[in-house]
């Protein structure tokens, strides 16, 4: 357990989202290792103006109403987005599943300003938790060019070293806008990439669930494990990328170098390469402890049994 004077400074970027609320849950619920200073949500899994309301209802749901919020992006870099993926993420972003509308209001800039502003308080100490496209920090670090001193390390769920899930190739959050991984990649922050090839490993179903969370606040654990059905019992991705901020350890680690194959031509458009190199800037997350996650993810529930 870290010591509450030496939490890690955190900042998640998300577009909840299905997998998002599990990952805001680790957020909320480890407050003891991180020291969550605020949630960006941009749109892309829906509208930024639903994304927001949902990061903080989720927050709130989760007894954090502490957490500011600050709406993102509501376009990518080099165009609009697409139509809300109702398939994936349900009509309200959260399966459809209802929870209270948010007493506290988004905070009154937009999502790049926000990430240096929390940035700066921080004094190079912040780690950025990214589950959702690139594009807030890349407008961030476009903005502010002394942004990337100002970071210790970036966690990015996207990607893959083996197989995409938008085209066989690209993992969604990188393919969504490829322009902006592309600066992400590029801006000299250490990065640690969460993908695919390593989320795959990490499934927990709704079952497996209820019998850990037995500490677990009943109408939390319903609506978690809906969140899991309404997925098909899929990993619920973004969570694996903060369980690793949590504890490094819940996955083995290659260092190296990631390309983006950035050309909208190629077939492998958005496709994140990986070549190992002990001098690189970028850790990929390899082979899941599986029991140490699945530990985790239900201590995410029970964690977060009554208000704080």
């Amino acid at each position: 357990m870290t010591d509450i004077q030496h939490r890690i400074p955190v900042l998640i970027d998300t577009d909840p989202g299905v997998d998002d609320a599990f990952c805001l849950g680790f957020g909320a619920a480890y407050a003891d290792e991180l020291d969550l200073k605020g949630v960006t949500a941009m749109g892309g899994n829906n509208y930024t103006s639903v994304t927001t309301r949902n990061a903080l209802a989720l927050l709130q749901f989760y007894h954090r109403t502490d957490v500011p919020v600050a709406p993102g992006a509501t376009a990518y870099l080099t165009e609009e987005f697409g139509t809300p993926v109702a398939k994936f993420h349900g009509a309200n972003g959260l399966g459809n599943q209802e929870i209270p509308d948010p007493v506290r209001k988004p905070e009154p800039m937009e999502g790049c300003d926000f990430i240096y502003k929390v940035a700066k308080e921080c004094g190079g100490k912040l780690v950025i938790v990214t589950v959702c496209p690139e594009t807030n920090l890349a407008k961030a670090f476009r903005k502010y060019p002394d942004l990337p001193g100002m970071i210790e390390k970036i966690v990015v769920m996207g990607g893959s070293t083996t197989t995409g899930n938008i085209t066989p190739y690209a993992e969604a959050n990188i393919r969504h806008d490829v322009p902006a991984a592309d600066v992400v990649f590029n801006a000299g922050v250490p990065i640690d990439m969460i993908g695919l090839n390593l989320t795959r490993q990490c499934v927990v179903p709704d079952t497996r669930l209820r019998e850990l969370a037995t500490e677990c606040r009943p109408e939390l654990l319903d609506f978690l494990c809906a969140l899991i059905r309404f997925r098909n019992g899929e990993t619920m991705h973004d969570a694996v990328a903060i369980a690793t901020l949590i504890d490094e350890t819940v996955t083995t680690w290659e260092r190296g170098t990631v390309k983006i194959n950035t050309d909208p031509a190629d077939e492998r458009y958005g496709e994140t390469v990986f070549t190992p190199d002990p001098n690189g800037t970028v850790r990929v997350g390899m082979q899941a402890d599986y029991a140490k996650y699945e530990a985790m993810f239900a201590g995410m529930a029970n964690r977060m049994n009554a208000a704080r």
